[in-house]
């Protein structure tokens, strides 16, 4: 192998150009944009550029080309597809005006064995081109690398960026639901309470005018009044009454003893001549007055809890209701019980609720998280089991503590149960978005609280929100 003498690009070259003038095969010229090869053709020479460049090209899987590499003085062209006879690997054009050596393969064997000096200039010259792609191909690499690190952290920040846009979305769809169903609360609390309070009048009035009526008739005014205050009879005991009754008046029909079952002893003794003798028209008069006094009182007994229930909803709607109202906990608690009391009447409820003061917040919005609270709970627990509710006061502000006698939260699922799209719901008709308790620890953190989850020891699942006294 012929020895290697280390002299610059620009000395190899030149003596490459003298070989090539004494050999007869002197530097040839390529116009602009002129082609030296094209990709997928047969090249039998090896091209040695010594002045302007060559830009490398290939084309893409849709036939665009692409550029691969920019080749200046001293590069050699073509040497895979003149080294191993097979077709141009790229295209080779012209970037201004060329100039080159080109050495065919007859040549180029024949005077590599002959001329010890062309030998050691090409093979500089390979040594430095295939040094200085490397080079580029480590580059390229290391390039790559950084682009490749940089793009995963893109994307990375654009994957999360998306999370936080879907929550963001999702949060605000809910709240606005929320919004709308507290106009919607306050809409119907206020369409219940106009014929609600007509309602209360009329009553109002009939139990004023109805005992003047009758204040010169005592005995009916008695049996008006007695109907007003008639205690509620249990089922077993109407029965059992009703068995008296029947015994002791064969003649009295199981409709008018299920009509007398409510009436006292001392107003039964003063009708027993009349059912004896069996005087059914005085007995049914009588019975009118009874029940027109009781249906005067179930009236106005349904009247307060209408109007009880118009109030919650008047303070469960409050979604804006500013910090200065303060929040009284415990009748957060009250009014999130009268608007979920169709559920939670299937339910073994148990309440530990004392006397708290005010603290600062928006009651609305722990109206909301009690609703979520209340809510999975119930759809944790067996109907008929017990659900607890408790609260209380302690140096640092309230809390309230809602206990369920379901299955627990599973632990695997402890830690990041108020994270988004976290949900225990499946199958079985239960389903859920993950964005009840996520929206709740949101509203919590809003009010500087806390809202976090715990399984008791003999089963089933706490949540406790604390809420300080100051903001």
């Amino acid at each position: 192998m012929p020895e290697l003498i280390k002299q610059s690009t620009s000395e190899a070259l030149a003596g490459l150009v003298d070989w090539a003038r004494n050999a007869g095969h002197g530097p040839q010229q390529l116009a602009a944009d002129e082609w030296l090869m094209r990709e997928g053709e047969m090249n039998s020479s090896l091209y040695i550029l010594l002045k302007g460049k060559v830009q490398l090209s290939k084309k893409d899987p849709e036939g665009e080309l692409q550029p691969l590499d920019l080749l200046g003085p001293g590069s050699l062209i073509g040497i895979l597809s003149f080294w191993r006879g097979k077709p141009s690997f790229s295209d080779s054009r012209a970037c201004g005006d060329v100039e080159y050596l080109k050495v065919d393969r007859d040549l180029f064997d024949r005077t590599l064995t002959e001329d010890a000096g062309f030998a050691r200039l090409t093979l500089q010259l390979l040594i430095a081109n295939l040094s200085g792609r490397y080079r580029r191909v480590v580059g390229l690499n290391l390039k790559v690398v950084g682009l490749t690190r940089e793009l995963e952290h893109e994307r990375n920040a654009l994957q999360a960026a998306v999370t936080d846009l879907k929550q963001t979305r999702n949060q605000m769809v809910h709240r606005e639901k929320l919004a709308t169903m507290g106009q919607l609360l306050a809409g119907i609390a206020h369409e219940i309470n106009n014929p609600s309070t007509s309602l209360m009048q009329s009553v109002s009035r009939l139990g004023r005018d109805l005992p003047e009526l009758l204040q010169d008739r005592p005995e009916e005014l008695q049996l008006l009044e007695a109907g007003r205050g008639a205690p509620f009879v249990s089922t077993s005991d109407s029965r059992d009454k009703m068995e008296v009754l029947e015994k002791r008046y064969p003649g009295l029909s199981r409709a008018r003893a299920r009509r007398l079952i409510r009436f006292p002893e001392s107003l039964l003794e003063e009708l027993h001549r009349d059912l004896k003798k069996e005087r059914w028209e005085k007995v049914d008069a009588k019975i009118r007055l009874f029940e027109m006094g009781s249906s005067l009182h179930s009236i106005q007994i349904a009247n307060d809890r209408i109007a009880r229930l118009v109030k919650s909803l008047k303070s469960y709607s409050r979604q804006d209701e500013s910090e200065s109202g303060g929040i009284d906990l415990e009748q957060c608690i009250q009014d999130t019980l009268m608007v979920l009391n169709h559920v939670l009447k299937h339910y073994d409820l148990s309440l530990e609720i004392p006397e708290m003061s005010r603290i600062p917040g928006k009651a609305g919005e722990v109206n909301q998280i009690l609703t979520n609270l209340l809510t999975n709970a119930c759809e944790a627990t067996e109907q008929g089991k017990k659900i607890t509710i408790r609260a209380g006061m302690d140096e640092n502000g309230v809390w309230v503590e809602v206990e369920d006698e379901g299955p627990g939260v599973p632990e695997e699922l402890l830690e990041k149960i108020f994270e988004p799209n976290v949900t225990t719901k499946s199958g079985g008709g239960q389903y859920g978005l993950g964005l009840g308790l996520a929206i709740s620890h949101d509203l919590a953190m809003q009010h500087h609280g806390k809202l976090y989850a715990f399984n008791r020891e003999s089963g089933g699942a706490v949540f406790r929100l604390e809420l300080p006294r100051g903001l």
